[in-house]
């Protein structure tokens, strides 16, 4: 797992945390729910989260990536089940856009 990947979406976790105000703030840690019930994301801002970590990427890596796809929303374990798996899935991204 790249520390480098990991810090992007720690990041994302910072911008998130900012607009939560009342509710209790995501924890960074690798087995933070992401989607789902016991994420503590609602859908919009499960969104804002997603596109802050591929702003966050593009931004330390020079690469684009797509978090959002077909491929991501296929995927078992998904990608979004913890940070642990998201941060695992960007490594994937990541090295193919390297090869």
């Amino acid at each position: 797992m790249s520390e480098e990947v990991l810090e992007c979406v720690y990041v994302a976790i910072d911008e998130a945390n900012e607009d939560r105000q009342d509710r209790p703030p995501l924890e960074k840690a690798l087995e933070t729910p992401i989607h789902g019930t016991a994420s503590g994301l609602d859908s919009l801002g499960f969104i804002n989260f997603v596109v802050a970590i591929e702003e966050e990427v593009e931004r330390a890596f020079g690469v684009a990536i797509v978090l959002g796809d077909d491929r991501a929303l296929s995927r078992e374990p998904s990608p979004f089940e913890s940070v642990r798996t998201l941060v695992e899935y960007v490594d994937v991204l990541l090295s193919e856009q390297r090869s």
